[in-house]
């Protein structure tokens, strides 16, 4: 009975060791079970719009893990339709199947991409074209063109914020943030024109008081620039402003500093990668560059030409032609100085490009892009101009000069004629060795 006793007592001893052990291993299984999920939910990439939750985006995203880091692709056009944009295949302007590019539109602007390129173009519909640097260039995969994070930035106006620690993601629309810092602020009266909202990206807001216009820090609402113009522009590639003051212009810095003298009757961007500005005063034209240098003294009756009808032609800026030249007219006479402010000629052409061929299906010719090349006319007659003003014709011969596109191919050529012969001009400048 004793040792019966005893063995039982041993037993009852041992219970209590055994319930503490599973316990122990009971709270070590719910640890992992807890990290395991912590684990899990860490893994999954958590993508918000504007606060709302929009994690299924996850699946159109291209993830290229390195060593050090995790960077984000996003393909262009399936991205669009989340921030309310039209997508397209091709050019913007010819209209195509082109799937080397595409572009992206809302009631505002138009942003164009393509493959293998780091600048995108942007567009209001106009004749006002920005090109834009991106950090890399556009790939394909997958039948689709894609971008980095800044790509998507500016071409949709959203602040896009990727969070690698936490795996998350937080993009903003540009009305959003604008509602939101305005009503943290009390300001009912802000700009509500596009351009001038993207302020908001350089964390300042155009308002309006008492009929006026002023900037403020959007996180602050700390004044940059006080209510006391009659007009506020935001210029969003310098992130500087255009005001109005007793009706002529001047150009502010988000310093609150003056880089152009308000004393113009007008002044419009005309160039944003040399940053240049027109400028006018008293019905004459100038050219100020983004730092308030004068390029040209505004002296002249035109700058610039109408370029619509070279539109064909590829022609996108009226002010500065092959990036190199700016036009200018005086006395009914037409010159070329460089974006330095140099005279490149004489004020001696009576006109710049040839909308004149007797030819059908052709089209005008300003420029031959191949060969930095400018169609320029004196007394009826043309010739071709080179970038620094040497003309590649001896004499003004030439009747006409045009363009021809093969509908099949989509190939352009160039001809001239003259003593009634037709010469492809691109195989005679390939035989003059130019």
């Amino acid at each position: 009975m004793e040792l019966y006793n005893e063995d039982n007592q041993n037993k009852k001893s041992k219970a209590p060791v055994m319930l503490g052990i599973l316990i122990v291993l009971l709270i070590i299984v719910s640890i992992l079970i807890v990290t395991l999920i912590i684990y899990l939910k860490s893994t999954i990439l958590k993508i918000t719009i504007d606060g709302a939750d929009f994690s299924d985006l996850e699946k159109i995203l291209y993830i290229e893990e390195t060593e050090s880091e995790s960077k984000i692709y996003i393909p262009i056009r399936k991205i669009a339709t989340y921030f309310n944009y039209e997508d397209y295949s091709g050019d913007y302007k010819y209209k195509s199947e082109d799937s080397t590019k595409c572009y992206v539109k809302n009631e505002f602007e138009t942003a164009m991409f393509t493959l293998d390129s780091d600048t995108m173009i942007k567009t209001r519909g106009d004749s006002d074209y920005d090109y834009i640097k991106i950090d890399e260039k556009v790939f394909e995969k997958d039948g689709e063109l894609y971008t980095t994070i800044e790509g998507i930035k500016k071409a949709f106006n959203v602040e896009f914020i990727y969070d690698q620690a936490k795996n998350n993601i937080e993009i903003y629309t540009m009305d959003y943030l604008l509602k939101y810092y305005t009503t943290s602020l009390g300001y009912e009266n802000y700009s509500q024109e596009f351009t001038d909202k993207k302020s908001i990206f350089e964390n300042m807001i155009i308002i309006q008081q008492n009929g006026y216009y002023g900037v403020i820090e959007a996180s602050t609402g700390k004044s940059i620039l006080e209510p006391k113009y009659e007009l506020i522009s935001y210029l969003p590639n310098t992130t500087d402003f255009l005001v109005k003051s007793n009706g002529v212009y001047g150009i502010m810095s988000k310093e609150a500093v003056t880089k152009v003298n308000i004393a113009y009757d007008q002044i419009k961007i005309i160039d944003n990668s040399n940053g240049l500005y027109l400028v006018k005063k008293n019905n004459f034209y100038g050219i100020i560059n983004v730092d308030g240098k004068t390029i040209l003294e505004p002296e002249y009756e035109q700058i610039g030409l109408n370029t619509n009808t070279f539109a064909e032609n590829g022609v996108e800026n009226q002010y500065v032609i092959l990036d190199k030249l700016l036009p200018i007219k005086n006395n009914n006479l037409w010159a070329f100085f460089d974006i330095e402010g140099n005279q490149v000629t004489e004020f001696k052409y009576t006109n710049i490009g040839c909308t004149y061929s007797k030819v059908t299906n052709t089209y005008p010719v300003l420029i031959i892009p191949s060969y930095n090349i400018v169609i320029v006319q004196k007394d009826g007659y043309y010739n071709l101009m080179q970038t620094n003003g040497t003309e590649i014709i001896n004499g003004y011969v030439l009747d006409s000069v045009y363009m021809k596109r093969n509908v099949s191919t989509g190939e352009t050529n160039f001809y001239m004629t003259y003593n009634g012969k037709t010469e492809d001009i691109e195989k005679v400048l390939s035989d003059q060795g130019l």
